[in-house]
């Protein structure tokens, strides 16, 4: 029993270095050593040289101002008032749609359950799609069309007119297309790509939903993602 014993506090140990060490290694291979096909991600967006210096790695390495995303207040299909990218410690996926949307939109939705399935758990990644038609997507309608992702298991919001204006956000804050097409009724020029947006609000990818392996990436991404968060906000970097 002694021995038996001891077997299982040994592999006990062993797991919970390997959890406490894995996340720390697997960033240093996929940033240090290039040995993976990942590495770190883009930032997109307009950026600025600030002047000041920051030590890396024991090398001075230049500071940037990159595109931020200002956070934004929209309604979400339950009626109420969510304030969005406010939270510093999570990440976002974004898309922008419409319910009569008869072109892509239901792939995009469905790309995008995809991927919040995957990190229904995760409390560090959250969910917003945002329609661009806010005169006719009134929250009962966008609570009726969302039923079926079931939203609420997995902190995805669907979202319309609130405080902020939605094609504005989509221009300014996303650097994507909204806005309506006026050779047809009800019908809008919008983005078809996941959007990707780190804890800092700054924009990391763009996935276009008609390419499965672009989504694919995307669920990749977000893994590669959460360890460099992990290891940017850890005191011991």
């Amino acid at each position: 029993m002694g021995q038996v014993g001891k077997t299982s506090g040994a592999k006990k140990i062993a797991i919970l270095a390997a959890i406490l060490v894995l996340p720390g290694f697997l960033y240093y291979l996929l940033e240090q050593k290039g040995e993976n096909r990942y590495k770190n991600l883009p930032i997109y967006g307009e950026k600025t040289l600030t002047g000041t210096f920051t030590k890396r790695m024991g090398k001075q390495v230049p500071d940037t101002l990159f595109h931020q995303i200002e956070p934004f207040s929209l309604v979400n299909q339950e009626g109420r008032e969510v304030t969005a990218l406010a939270d510093d410690t999570t990440i976002a996926v974004v898309n922008f749609f419409y319910t009569r949307c008869n072109t892509f939109c239901t792939q995009l939705n469905n790309e995008m359950n995809r991927v919040a399935e995957r990190f229904a758990e995760n409390n560090m990644v959250r969910f917003y799609s945002l329609t661009v038609d806010t005169a006719y997507d009134k929250p009962q309608v966008l609570k009726d069309y969302a039923s079926t992702y079931r939203p609420d298991t997995k902190k995805w919001h669907f979202l319309t007119g609130g405080k902020d204006d939605i094609h504005r956000i989509a221009r300014e804050g996303f650097l994507v297309d909204a806005a309506q097409d006026t050779t047809q009724e009800a019908r809008f020029i919008h983005s078809s790509s996941l959007i990707l947006v780190d804890s800092q609000r700054r924009i990391r990818g763009y996935y276009d939903v008609s390419h499965k392996k672009e989504v694919d990436r995307l669920i990749d991404e977000i893994k590669l993602l959460l360890v460099q968060e992990i290891r940017e906000k850890s005191p011991y970097k």
